[in-house]
């Protein structure tokens, strides 16, 4: 990433054409962008509504199991032969139908928190490109990826927050 930023800026340096034109340049700090983003708390809410009920259901299965579990050997001395391999099937079907569901849950919660992560991601290009027209710079760069960077090029990063803030 960081040989193809390096061989794009020589490029562009190189260029006669490009290099005759005023180059602005600007940084952003995507990290704190990422952290300090205001729809991250509304995108958690979101998710934490759709897959609540979800959640409160494994708990109750869990719960169910763990019941089931500990009846089983605290009576297990006492119960026939027949009693603790139909109790012992009934706690592993459970089981099995606990792990099937928690399984569901954990896919379709990461798949919607990719999809809202998605379209967090379209936002936040969208208010880069913003700030980047009305600030005049060719070209913003994400603080990680370049290896140097001087005091005076200047940091967007606020600008950016800002616009995500409308």
């Amino acid at each position: 990433m960081k040989k193809l930023l390096a061989l794009f800026l020589f490029i562009l340096v190189s260029t006669p054409s490009m290099a005759s034109a005023e180059l602005k340049v600007g940084i952003i700090n995507f990290g704190e962008v990422m952290a300090k983003v205001p729809q991250k708390d509304a995108i958690n809410q979101t998710l934490q509504k759709e897959f609540s009920g979800r959640e409160d259901e494994l708990k109750r299965l869990g719960e169910e199991i763990e019941a089931a579990r500990t009846d089983y050997v605290n009576n297990v001395a006492t119960m026939s032969e027949s009693q603790a391999t139909e109790k012992k099937r009934s706690i592993q079907q459970k089981m099995s139908d606990y792990k099937l569901k928690e399984a569901a849950f954990k896919e379709d919660l990461e798949k919607r928190s990719r999809e809202e992560q998605s379209k967090l991601g379209g936002q936040i290009r969208d208010a880069v490109e913003v700030v980047a027209k009305k600030g005049g710079y060719n070209i913003l760069l994400d603080r990680q990826s370049a290896p140097y960077i001087d005091a005076s090029v200047p940091d967007v990063t606020a600008q950016v927050l800002s616009e995500l803030s409308k």
